[in-house]
């Protein structure tokens, strides 16, 4: 076992809180591009610009979180709002890459030499690790184009389902490793989770005919379901979904009689608050925290 050094452990943690709040800017900037090309409109070009006075913003206006706060989230050219979105899709991939590299990263850093004896295992436990950081970002895009538009783009829904297929069969396959482990045992929880988590939302998309769940909320669930690939945390996180739905957007459905909640964004928030916990809470009780 290699003890990683405290210091050590604060720079990874810190790489990573930054890493994932330029992917966090990245997911918003990919969403407002995305909505272009789906109004037909002119492309955004390769730099960031300005959605008011249309300028491109200098490098040192454009570091994450930092240069919000900083503008106050303003543009410094023509001092119209830049909007939360950007600001909360960074602190938030930040957040959850910090907390996921702490779940995932770390220990399998403080076991490296263990784990070096059996490579495959090894290169199982990184790409799940890898595999479900991308999930994140193409998760984030989804979150800020439903909260911005109420839509979710099919393509990106496929590809969340695909990701998170990928991230079930690493599972599967880390978990046959595991001297008398039950691979079925998982593959049926797993299962159970998709009816749980897919299943639910796709009832209440029928049923409501629309008005309770959009068409696709149920796709996204099911590529939370399957990157979870356990019922109990599905069940957490359709628990999680509608608590926080309910409590971010019930003040505006009293205040509006045609209120419409926007699903997708609760969600991914509860899928990354379960994945997290689902693994962060582990390891706090190993270690005695």
């Amino acid at each position: 076992m290699i003890m990683v050094d405290m210091t050590v452990t604060v720079m990874i943690l810190v790489m990573m809180f930054f890493l994932g709040a330029v992917f966090g800017s990245f997911a918003c900037c990919q969403a407002w591009r995305w909505r272009y090309q789906a109004l037909k409109k002119k492309d955004l070009g390769q730099w960031s610009v300005c959605m008011h006075c249309h300028k491109r913003i200098k490098w040192y206006d454009n570091v994450p979180i930092v240069s919000w706060l900083v503008l106050r989230g303003r543009c410094r050219n023509c001092h119209e709002k830049i909007g939360i979105a950007d600001f909360l899709s960074e602190i938030s991939l930040a957040v959850a890459f910090l907390m996921m590299s702490w779940a995932y990263l770390l220990p399998i850093l403080t076991n490296w030499s263990a784990l070096a004896r059996y490579p495959e295992l090894l290169a199982v436990k990184l790409a799940i690790f890898v595999v479900t950081l991308v999930m994140l970002v193409v998760l984030m895009v989804l979150a800020v184009y439903d909260a911005k538009w109420g839509e979710l783009p099919v393509v990106l829904l496929i590809l969340a389902i695909v990701i998170g297929g990928m991230v079930f069969l690493l599972k599967i396959k880390e978990l046959s490793m595991v001297d008398g482990a039950d691979v079925w045992g998982g593959v049926v929880n797993a299962m159970i989770g998709v009816v749980i988590l897919a299943g639910t939302c796709f009832v209440l998309y029928k049923a409501s005919h629309e008005k309770l769940m959009g068409g696709g909320d149920w796709l996204l669930a099911l590529a939370l379901a399957l990157a979870l690939a356990d019922w109990w945390l599905a069940l957490w996180t359709i628990f999680l979904a509608n608590l926080l739905g309910d409590v971010i957007a019930l003040p505006g459905a009293l205040k509006k009689k045609n209120f419409k909640v926007h699903f997708g964004p609760f969600l991914v928030a509860g899928f990354v608050i379960v994945m997290v916990l689902g693994n962060c809470l582990p390891l706090l009780i190993q270690t005695g925290l």
